[in-house]
């Protein structure tokens, strides 16, 4: 199945029920709710750059009656296999097209819901300014240059070490190694992939030592929070873009881009959209709950300043509660009105 008519069908298929209502953090079960006396397991990627989107979507699901269970922090792959066997019922980080492949493995258990957040980020390839600037690197393809891509070699192999998305996120890396076979640079970039947050945390302290620092990322992100675009990193440009499966017929440049030398930049990327996955029998069972998630809606701005919070040191998981709370609170309205649609959702 291609992935268009993956999604014409996963997003065509939406039915669910559920409520609650949450008063200052807990709790309180009440009669006639749609999630009275139901439980519900969500799960979260191990990473918290949008942690805070999930628990906005959680306290709303206790609003609607529900039980929420603390989330299961998990890769993607096994959040997906979670789901598809029903041990766990949703999560709000997922992300298309880089999940696309997760989602068409679970087909018949799993299907996006949303978007909760369009466009969720910008991906790329950055590269620090400092060097970006003194050998007038501007393209991916610049690092065809043996000169150029030795200035990003790190165990002495003449290559250049570039951060690549974690192995087990096949959708992204499956573009990464797409752009280095396909502009024949597997001579002098070497694509390192482990696991990510790590990765990204050690080129952070080689930028802070003064080296020069190459890796895939996306804005926002820890890293690109910390190392901003066009103050201390700048995206990579393609000259020329190929993109795997059918990503082509969608791919545009992008404008407004901050720290690209063109606008519009073309940065050889989709720009990600935020889905929530959620189980499909659990969601034929709990329409208020479904339509709930697909009222949700957030702005990248909303996530880019949550991260800013968390980086200046409000990073425990009170702080991302509070955050959320905070968010509810200042679109009150919004929030009230998904809450009555999805209550009405249940009453037929």
């Amino acid at each position: 199945m291609d992935k268009r008519s993956f999604l014409k069908q996963s997003l065509g298929v939406l039915s669910g029920a559920a409520i609650a209502a949450g008063t200052g953090g807990q709790v309180i079960a009440q009669a006639g709710l749609p999630g009275a006396g139901r439980t519900v397991m969500p799960a979260r990627p191990n990473w918290d750059s949008f942690w805070f989107g999930q628990k906005i979507v959680d306290i709303g699901m206790a609003q609607l009656g529900y039980k929420v269970e603390a989330p299961k922090t998990l890769a993607p792959a096994a959040i997906f296999t979670s789901i598809a066997r029903g041990d766990l019922m949703y999560s709000v980080d997922t992300i298309l097209p880089n999940h696309a492949d997760l989602y068409a493995r679970t087909v018949e258990q799993v299907m996006p819901v949303g978007p909760v957040m369009d466009p969720g980020t910008v991906q790329g390839y950055m590269v620090d300014k400092v060097t970006a600037d003194k050998h007038n690197i501007r393209y991916l393809e610049d690092l065809a240059k043996p000169e150029i891509a030795a200035l990003f070699d790190q165990n002495g192999d003449g290559r250049a070490d570039m951060i690549g998305p974690s192995a087990t996120w096949s959708g992204s890396s499956a573009v990464a190694l797409n752009h280095i076979k396909s502009l024949g640079l597997e001579k002098t970039v070497n694509l390192v992939q482990g696991e990510y947050t790590t990765l990204a945390a050690d080129a952070v302290g080689r930028f802070a030592a003064g080296k020069p620092i190459l890796l895939y990322t996306w804005y926002p992100n820890p890293t690109t929070m910390k190392l901003k675009p066009g103050r201390d990193l700048v995206w990579l440009e393609l000259k020329t873009v190929s993109l795997p499966g059918d990503q082509m017929s969608t791919y545009k440049p992008m404008p407004d881009v901050e720290g690209c030398a063109s606008n519009p930049c073309n940065i050889g990327w989709l720009p990600t959209v935020y889905y929530i996955a959620v189980n499909r029998r659990w969601a034929a069972e709990n329409p208020a709950a479904l339509t709930f998630f697909k009222l949700v809606k957030m702005h990248l701005n909303d996530r880019a300043e949550q991260n800013a919070r968390m980086l200046a040191g409000e990073n425990r998981e009170p702080d991302i509660e509070r955050h959320a709370r905070e968010w509810i609170k200042t679109n009150q309205e919004r929030f009230d009105s998904w809450i009555r649609a999805a209550t009405a959702a249940a009453r037929g």
